[in-house]
């Protein structure tokens, strides 16, 4: 619900002005060789300057909060979005800031801090050397891997583009909501299909209305989660097959999504009469696409649910439960379900990646 989440960030600006934060570390800290680390992406508060990058030692659940900071002398900005591993670096976009962000993972200092312009960049896909950025200005950015250059730009016909993947030889980008000339939230409801090779769009899928989150199933499927309209279109998520040209509503409207093997993990948030969240955690079999719910004795720990992301080597699950008043908590659960660790984390911790 991006504008019901918008309205509660812009509230609490202030109040997370007052976030218990651990000290920063006297000096630069590399990720321990013994074990894959994780990155956490803190999107920090509205306005506050305040987002960054948090690495975590998964055999100890030890947190360095301040890890970007501390290696650079500096804070990664305001609002950051999107963070990727891709080759040997991260990148990671910073929405209020219009800047891209490209870190060494080993030490985290920046390598170069590439200026979007007034683009308004969102989220990152990577493929064969380029990385494309989805933007507010409802383009798509290439970016070259080796040059850090911004190499060129793909004008899209819908609204504020959001989550992007890309299956074969084509992106498939969201395209969700923008504002009217009354101040109005208006919803798209297609998918734009940008040809990688010509760089440019070449068809638009009809999906849900305000489509927000998309995530490549194969090579012939994606899933796309559609907030709605908050009012006479409800939420729904779509499995679209591209052969068949078919598409499959799931039972339950996920917020957010993974993948593991053959598996979606997913979360769904509600809020009641008074702006009160609860969220549910659930694992859906894409083949069957039955659905079951996971984790149900820590739903009640989980009410700010932001992120669900699965460690590929292991298939052990990362859930943040992100209040906007405090600092978030990321929880660390076995494959089975068994809790590993709970971490605090930033301010609205928002993505894990390994």
């Amino acid at each position: 619900m991006k504008q019901h989440i918008i309205s509660l960030l812009l509230l609490s600006v202030i109040l997370v002005a007052g976030c218990k934060k651990d000290p920063k570390p006297d000096t630069p800290v590399t990720p321990d060789t013994t074990s894959a680390p994780a990155y956490l992406l803190n999107e920090g508060s509205w306005g506050g300057n305040d987002a960054g990058i948090s690495l975590v030692n998964l055999n100890t659940g030890d947190i360095i909060l301040d890890w970007f900071d501390a290696a650079n002398g500096r804070g990664i900005g305001d609002l950051a979005q999107d963070l990727v591993h891709y080759g040997n670096r991260l990148y990671a976009t910073v929405f209020t800031s219009n800047t891209l962000e490209v870190i060494d993972p080993a030490t985290g200092r920046s390598l170069k801090q590439i200026d979007m312009g007034n683009r308004g960049p969102r989220y990152i896909v990577p493929k064969d050397g380029k990385i494309y950025v989805s933007c507010y200005d409802k383009t798509i950015v290439r970016i070259d891997t080796l040059s850090l250059a911004i190499e060129a730009a793909c004008p899209l016909s819908g609204m504020q583009p959001e989550q992007l993947c890309i299956i074969g030889d084509n992106l498939y980008v969201c395209n969700s909501w923008q504002y009217d000339a009354n101040g109005n939230s208006i919803f798209d409801s297609t998918v734009s299909v940008v040809n990688l090779a010509s760089f440019s769009e070449t068809a638009l899928i009809t999906v849900g209305q305000n489509p927000g989150r998309i995530k490549a199933l194969d090579d012939h499927r994606f899933i796309v989660s559609c907030s709605g309209d908050y009012g006479q279109h409800p939420a729904q998520t779509l499995i679209v097959d591209l052969n068949s040209n078919t598409q499959t509503p799931l039972p339950i409207a996920a917020t957010n999504f993974d993948l593991y093997n053959n598996t979606l993990y997913f979360y769904c948030t509600s809020y009641d009469s008074q702006s009160r969240p609860s969220a549910s955690i659930h694992k859906l079999d894409l083949n069957t696409l039955q659905s079951e719910p996971i984790l149900q004795n820590y739903w009640a720990d989980l009410p700010y649910t932001y992120c669900i992301n699965i460690q590929p080597s292991t298939g052990n699950l990362f859930v943040c439960n992100s209040p906007y008043t405090s600092n978030a908590d990321l929880f660390i659960f076995s494959r089975e379900g068994t809790l590993l660790h709970k971490v605090e984390g930033g301010i609205l911790s928002s993505k894990v990646v390994f």
